[in-house]
């Protein structure tokens, strides 16, 4: 359920209101106006930022939403959905969401999540050989660590989380 403050966000709720309020002035601020220093990706609904939360210390990763994009809108509201009610040890934490207007007037929507410290998987299932970085490598035992723990999120995200997520299954390659 979304509700929609007078003077401030939209944040997310679930049953027990376990999700805080958050500002988006508070939103800019942690990710230093959105700048790409502190950009971690970017897709085609949005971008990730890395943030750190005045009121609490907490580091997090704040998605924003596109909404000049066709469905980027849409997307946000049926993320907000889906992950309102998923909790399963291989899956990021939500925090909480902000949907109000910025600076300029403009609608303003993100998702603000826990901060996964070692970031993607992708530089250490994929290490380059010119990179020279050992540390990025992972051992056999590593790697089908990963592959189990992602079957085990897919498991969840197909039969076990109360919307099903994963509707059609999906093979996992080593």
């Amino acid at each position: 359920m979304m509700k929609k403050p007078r003077d401030g966000p939209l944040t997310s709720s679930s049953h027990n209101d376990s999700y805080p309020s958050i500002s988006y002035l508070e939103l800019v601020q942690s990710a230093n106006g959105f700048s790409v220093d502190n950009l971690i990706g970017s897709g085609s609904f949005g971008s990730v930022y890395k943030g750190l939360l005045s009121s609490n210390g907490m580091v997090v990763a704040v998605k924003v939403s596109n909404l000049q994009q066709h469905g980027a809108s849409k997307s946000f509201i049926d993320e907000c959905r889906a992950l309102k009610s998923i909790r399963h040890r291989n899956l990021l934490k939500i925090i909480t969401t902000c949907s109000s207007t910025d600076n300029q007037g403009n609608d303003f929507k993100s998702i603000v999540f826990n901060f996964m410290e070692n970031g993607s998987l992708d530089p250490w299932l994929h290490a380059r050989e010119d990179d020279g970085s050992q540390s990025k490598r992972l051992s056999l035992i590593e790697r089908l660590n990963i592959a189990i723990d992602v079957a085990c999120a897919l498991d969840y995200l197909h039969d076990h989380c109360e919307t099903s997520i994963v509707k059609h299954p999906l093979f996992i390659v080593i």
